[in-house]
């Protein structure tokens, strides 16, 4: 039989290794829409140690927050979502009430095929 598991690769050497330093990645061009590679490494003061250093001088020399942010976009990481709908009682009454529905020959129609049919909710 064979065993999953613990001690399946107990003994195997590990030798993943992950170089982001020199690693490009794209980013979406604004005036194009195209996708363009990027490199990032320490020395450009996108990340390591350098730019750790360079945020520590622009806030030493007293320069403003914002102008550190340009150096560092800031990134949604996901979209506020499911807040369309705001519910308002008084205009779903006025709209589709009882009182709505029986001004008009059309929609008192609706609650008598309501009734017949035998709906325990005629109108909201």
């Amino acid at each position: 039989m064979f065993k999953f598991g613990i001690g399946l690769f107990r003994n195997a050497p590990v030798t993943l290794k992950l170089n982001i330093q020199n690693r490009p990645i794209s980013m979406l061009s604004s005036s194009f829409g195209v996708l363009r590679p990027m490199n990032l490494t320490p020395g450009n003061g996108m990340i390591g140690k350098n730019s750790v250093s360079l945020i520590r001088n622009e806030i030493s020399s007293g320069t403003s927050f914002s102008s550190i942010l340009t150096l560092f976009p800031l990134q949604r990481r996901w979209k506020s979502r499911g807040n369309t709908y705001q519910p308002s009682t008084l205009k779903r009454k006025r709209k589709f009430g009882f009182l709505a529905r029986m001004t008009n020959k059309r929609t008192a129609k609706i609650i008598k095929r309501r009734k017949e049919k035998g709906r325990w909710y005629l109108t909201h």
